[in-house]
């Protein structure tokens, strides 16, 4: 596997329509607490951030097919999502580690009730310094910041 940094202008609709099935399926898999029709909702904002998030990093198989990806803005983990055929692979784990050593990745936000990403990001040494009782849209989700320790940089 390989991992292939997307420029804005080479996220090609093709790209683009092969990240939205991954991000809907790990978030089928992942996010227990959300309906199917909450998920649709969702689906408009998760394309936007697939096009506008400055550094989008892509898992490829050998196929070429992607099977993961992560954003970043600035120092900030915007994105992380694996495909459920995928996940315990280290995919996750390769990811974060570029993110922190070539990215500057010290911060990222999780939704509360995904337990399963929020041992993830506490094993690979984030914790939880802010808690928020809602999502970004106001939705019912908390949210919780994370922050690397510095131990862990």
């Amino acid at each position: 596997m390989q991992v292939k940094i997307l420029s804005k202008e080479n996220r090609t609709p093709r790209m683009l329509a092969q990240l939205v099935k991954v991000w809907e399926s790990s978030v089928k898999e992942t996010h227990h607490f959300l309906s199917a029709d909450e998920i649709q909702q969702i689906k408009p904002d998760a394309i936007a951030a697939l096009k506008s998030v400055p550094t989008l990093a892509v898992m490829l198989d050998a196929g070429d097919s992607p099977v993961g990806f992560m954003g970043i803005a600035k120092n900030q983990l915007e994105m992380l999502f694996i495909a459920p055929g995928h996940r315990g692979q280290g995919i996750g784990k390769q990811l974060i580690q570029l993110g922190i050593t070539k990215y500057g990745v010290t911060q990222t936000t999780v939704n509360e009730q995904n337990t399963q990403a929020l041992a993830f990001y506490q094993h690979m040494g984030f914790s939880t310094i802010q808690r928020f009782p809602i999502d970004d849209e106001g939705r019912p989700y908390p949210l919780l910041k994370m922050a690397l320790s510095s131990t862990n940089q």
